[in-house]
């Protein structure tokens, strides 16, 4: 019987010492539970409050947070889209991931940037996070342009879900298109007053020039009685003569190359090659991949000018013997490169800059790429050369 009495208040002080176990798990589980739901309940609170449009998902895709902002922007409730995934339906004709999907599911960058051809990029204030800006049709009256980012949110080290926000850029948008549309219409008439000199420069000067020589040559067949020196500074006179029609001819090519008109971007390129091999000594190796294509006029004379302006700018300044273009036609963009091993620069990323720091050149490529709605980077490092990559939507 001792035994027996020792042995259940053993077994009751092991269940009382189990109930208080499981009363503290219990707890201390509700007491994490309460902090969580208090937690969320603060965080919608300062979302609901907050001026831009911000939504939060879970590992299930299910929304969590949905703000007054975001509201008011897609004429959804927060009601009706909490607890469900159809976040989408805020911003697409159709379902598909958001981005806050695509950060949940800890999508890599190549995902990512398909899925936003290539406009999408890692943030560089927030770990794992991505930016992105993009059109939205269905949003306002005519559609808007918006800029978001989307962060991971994560619990002890793992990811449990994604909070995105999104902020209107329709107006810097419409600036930026204006811009560029008033920089084309400059570039255009450049380029038809380039194209008028070069004419009259052919058709006038040029043939003024010849019509001179011709003179010169009937003057001089018809052996008139010179002295040795007036013949001397009559053949001089020959000569420069000559040269100032052949200087005259070569500007007039440099300013409209009539074979870029005739013949496209490629041919005109070939010529470009010899141009600068007599006027450099520069040798220019071209690549050419692809399926070659006649392009819209004025994007061939862009492109032709982007590689004109690159090459010249590495016979000047980047003190080369010889370049390399290359040339991939895709079937929805064409790009182009064009390297040097030169001296190089310091850039630093700061594109934005070239004005300032004197590169007028570069800064002209720039423009030009933006002009096209293309895309264009510049890699250069002081000692190793220079490298422009210019990406065009055909």
């Amino acid at each position: 019987m001792p035994y027996i009495s020792v042995i259940l208040i053993l077994l009751i002080a092991l269940a009382v010492t189990a109930g208080l176990l499981i009363f503290f798990v219990v707890k201390l589980y509700l007491d994490r539970e309460d902090l969580r739901t208090s937690s969320d309940v603060i965080l919608a609170r300062v979302l609901g409050r907050f001026p831009l449009p911000v939504f939060a998902v879970n590992k299930k895709h299910h929304v969590i947070q949905w703000n007054k902002a975001l509201e008011v922007l897609s004429g959804i409730s927060k009601e009706e889209v909490m607890g469900t995934n159809n976040q989408w339906k805020a911003f697409y004709g159709k379902e598909r991931p958001v981005l806050a999907d695509l950060i949940a599911d800890g999508a890599s960058e190549e995902e990512i940037s398909a899925r936003y051809q290539g406009s999408a990029r890692k943030s560089a204030l927030i770990r794992g996070a991505y930016e992105a800006e993009d059109f939205f049709p269905l949003l306002g009256e005519d559609g808007k342009w918006y800029h978001f980012t989307a962060s991971p949110l994560t619990s002890r080290g793992k990811v449990i879900g994604a909070i995105e926000i999104l902020e209107d850029v329709t107006e810097r948008h419409i600036a930026e298109q204006n811009l560029r549309y008033y920089a084309r219409q400059i570039t255009r008439v450049q380029e038809e007053e380039r194209k008028y000199i070069a004419r009259e420069l052919h058709d006038t000067t040029v043939q003024t020039l010849v019509a001179l020589i011709y003179q010169m040559d009937n003057f001089r067949s018809g052996k008139p009685v010179l002295t040795e020196e007036e013949t001397a500074k009559l053949n001089a006179i020959y000569q420069r003569m000559k040269t100032a029609v052949e200087e005259v001819r070569r500007f007039s090519r440099q300013l409209r190359p009539p074979v870029l008109d005739d013949l496209g971007l490629l041919p005109v390129l070939e010529w470009l090659k010899g141009e600068l091999k007599k006027m450099y000594e520069m040798e220019v190796e071209i690549t050419v991949t692809g399926e070659h294509k006649r392009l819209q006029p004025d994007t061939e004379l862009a492109l032709f000018r982007i590689i004109q302006e690159a090459l010249i700018n590495a016979a000047k300044h980047a003190k080369v013997s010889s370049a390399a273009v290359l040339i991939k036609y895709l079937e929805h963009h064409i790009d182009v490169s064009v390297i040097d091993r030169g001296v190089g620069f310091d850039l630093a990323g700061k594109i934005d800059l070239l004005p300032r720091d004197g590169k007028l050149g570069l800064a002209g490529i720039v423009e030009r790429v933006q002009m096209l709605g293309g895309k264009v980077d510049i890699d250069s490092v002081r000692g190793r050369g220079t490298t422009i990559n210019v990406e065009v939507a055909l």
